[in-house]
């Protein structure tokens, strides 16, 4: 079974993680608590669980590599949206729901990966699949069930957050070409492969520091970008969560 682009395939794919979110709400909106918990802990594990699955037969298949360590913004995102339904984490949530949520419905949207698969029905392409699928989930159930009370401090500490972890990728990605002949573009902050932004990353020429390299033009242009469209998420939760509070 081949996954092609723009096919009724590609479009029931874009549509399932609002579809399940929906059933899912309506299945427990007016269930205690403790329900409401466990069906997001279920949720989050299955997060996780995908993200093992994937790793490990990536492992198994070729040893350690790029692809192993969950740099990658949906890979980590699917950590960060099974972890914050786990813990009710107030910054985690906010995390899940205002980065990694966007990047996991782009990543549905221009599913070139998905594509390039002879067959759907493999773990690897299964578990882009669900993985996609599941960060979604996870990141509108922990603000439209779990409904946590942001406060700004939750904003700081969930921006804190993701700038360590692209801080964290930016060096990953030059020490592991030095260190290892590996190719990596965690955060897409290497280069613009896998993003239409060429004329963004090459309106400037990278910096090299011995074994260092980044362009400060795409990098910090980046940041800017995601940290506004972040900040707007995060005020836009707490009037979702008040209003539905009232």
């Amino acid at each position: 079974m081949v996954f092609k682009l723009w096919s009724v395939l590609h479009f029931l794919y874009m549509l399932s993680p609002f579809a399940i979110f929906f059933g899912i709400y309506f299945l427990v909106r007016k269930r205690s608590e403790k329900t409401k918990y466990i069906v997001g802990a279920v949720l989050g594990t299955i997060s996780v669980f995908i993200l093992v699955i994937r790793n490990v037969d990536i492992f198994v298949r070729q040893g350690w590599g790029v692809e192993v360590i969950p740099l990658q913004v949906c890979h980590i995102g699917s950590l960060i949206a099974g972890i914050a339904l786990l813990t009710k984490n107030r910054c985690l949530i906010a995390t899940s729901f205002c980065f990694n949520m966007l990047p996991a419905f782009l990543a549905m949207l221009f599913a070139d990966a998905l594509a390039n698969y002879d067959t759907i029905l493999k773990i690897r392409p299964q578990t882009y699949i669900w993985g996609h699928i599941f960060i979604i989930v996870c990141a509108l159930y922990g603000v439209f069930v779990i409904q946590p009370k942001f406060n700004n401090r939750d904003l700081l500490h969930s921006l804190a957050f993701i700038g360590t972890m692209s801080i964290i990728a930016i060096i990953c990605n030059s020490a592991f070409r030095a260190c290892f002949a590996w190719e990596p573009n965690y955060f897409y902050l290497y280069n613009y492969k896998g993003t239409p932004l060429k004329f963004l990353y090459e309106a400037f020429p990278s910096s090299t520091y011995g074994w260092f390299s980044i362009n400060w033009f795409y990098t910090l242009t980046l940041f800017t970008v995601f940290t506004a469209v972040f900040i707007g998420l995060f005020f836009f939760t707490k009037w979702v969560v008040k209003k539905i509070n009232r």
